[in-house]
């Protein structure tokens, strides 16, 4: 059985990885400047290691991940790019392995990893450079383990591990601990279970930590909060009093992103309610919930993502997609022809999903770095630079240069970006 499943799990990583790479040679290059701006993070911590690699709000994980692999390996704009399809393809298992942790079938398992990963977000965001992809597949696994009513003890560790690594690696994860963290001591006060408290406090461990070297470094524990809202605010994408219009944006994303997740959850909302569905999807279904619901409290804080918001909603995606595909796997075993209408319903939706892709961000003539990272290449051998932006289209050239330690940023001049931006001089 653990052979058949290391099998499965192994096809599910390869299959999501060659669809990454397909998207990319197909023309993706990134979602936005943050991608190359992450990677020169990760040149630097690769050249100096240190605890907190960004200093600003970015969470260290992923850099200490990807500037190991660049420290051994090399620290080219081409080997970021394999390295993060890399972690996002070893990743994308962990929901198939969680479903199948808990007791559901193969079938259904693979039907909530294709329902979760095979839509144009989840490709994106595997095959950049920044970490959404491996921490939804990470968080809604731990939450799917974790929120399972009959998993054993070393899937709960596991489980555990895989949200603090995700807690370290972006912030939507972080309204999961404090769900998860009730539900394991609930379960350890049914069960008279002590040993379930060491999972627990790996749930909680990492974003205590954080704000702990965030109260140390900063000199206050949610210096990230305030420097994203104060970041939005300067570029003039606070809520400027519109609370409704935040309030609402998440949920209107989640129905315009994947309307036929809303369908399919409609659709098996009451045998969700059900034993044994129930006991394995009320507690992962109520970290989505919870995280939606941090998500439109950061957005009328001005501390939500700046640009496509629809990315912070993957971890959701994820364990929406896994629970219904087991309530619709569930139902079809039944006979129902309603739920044959659902499910056919769900997968025509999931397929015209699929268009976005023939137009991904970063695609358009004002977001085109490829003259930035050519020009990067050449200056690869120069011993120094000075850069001068127009926006942040320098990233890109740093990151192609490969040696961010050798390079001076001057102030961005806030010209329109073109080809010839950034200007550079070599000393």
């Amino acid at each position: 059985m653990r052979d058949r499943r290391a099998v499965d799990a192994l096809l599910v990583a390869v299959l999501f990885g060659t669809a990454c790479a397909v998207v990319r040679a197909r023309g993706f290059d990134h979602v936005s400047d943050d991608d190359f701006a992450r990677v020169t993070i990760a040149q630097a911590f690769a050249h100096a290691p240190k605890l907190d690699p960004s200093g600003t709000s970015w969470l260290p994980f992923p850099f200490w991940a990807l500037g190991t692999v660049m420290a051994v390996a090399g620290r080219s704009l081409a080997v970021a790019r394999a390295a993060s399809v890399m972690f996002a393809a070893m990743a994308a298992p962990l929901p198939y392995l969680a479903m199948r942790s808990v007791g559901c079938a193969r079938r259904a398992s693979f039907a909530g990893a294709a329902l979760a990963l095979a839509t144009p977000w989840a490709l994106w965001l595997g095959a950049s450079t920044v970490p959404e992809s491996f921490t939804a597949s990470a968080a809604a696994a731990g939450a799917i383990a974790i929120g399972g009513a009959a998993t054993i003890r070393r899937a709960l560790l596991l489980g555990a591990a895989a949200i603090a690594v995700a807690c370290l690696s972006r912030y939507e994860p972080w309204p999961l601990a404090p769900v998860l963290a009730v539900a394991l001591l609930v379960r350890a006060y049914r069960e008279r279970a002590p040993n379930l408290l060491a999972p627990l406090a790996i749930v909680v461990a990492a974003p205590l930590a954080w704000m702990a070297w965030n109260a140390h470094a900063h000199g206050s524990a949610v210096h990230f909060l305030q420097r994203v809202a104060t970041y939005r605010r300067a570029v003039g994408q606070g809520t400027e009093g519109d609370v409704l219009g935040a309030l609402v944006l998440y949920p209107r994303l989640f129905v315009s992103t994947r309307p036929e997740l809303l369908v399919a959850l409609v659709a098996t909302a009451p045998r969700l309610l059900r034993a044994p569905l129930r006991g394995r999807w009320l507690v992962p279904l109520a970290c989505a919930l919870a995280q939606v619901t941090f998500l439109a409290y950061g957005a009328v804080k001005d501390g939500a993502p700046t640009h496509h918001p629809q990315r912070a909603l993957l971890l959701t995606f994820v364990v929406v997609a896994c629970a219904s595909a087991d309530a619709l796997a569930s139902w079809l075993e039944a006979g129902s022809r309603t739920a044959a209408a659902a499910a056919a319903l769900t997968g025509v939706l999931a397929i015209v999903g699929l268009r976005p892709l023939l137009a991904p961000p970063g695609s358009g003539e004002s977001e085109d770095r490829r003259p930035q990272i050519a020009r990067g290449r050449e200056l690869a051998g120069a011993p120094s630079l000075v850069v001068t932006p127009c926006a942040y289209e320098h990233f890109a050239l740093v990151a192609a240069y490969g040696a961010p330690e050798r390079v001076v940023i001057a102030p961005k001049t806030d010209a329109p970006v073109t080809a010839t931006c950034p200007a550079v001089e070599m000393r």
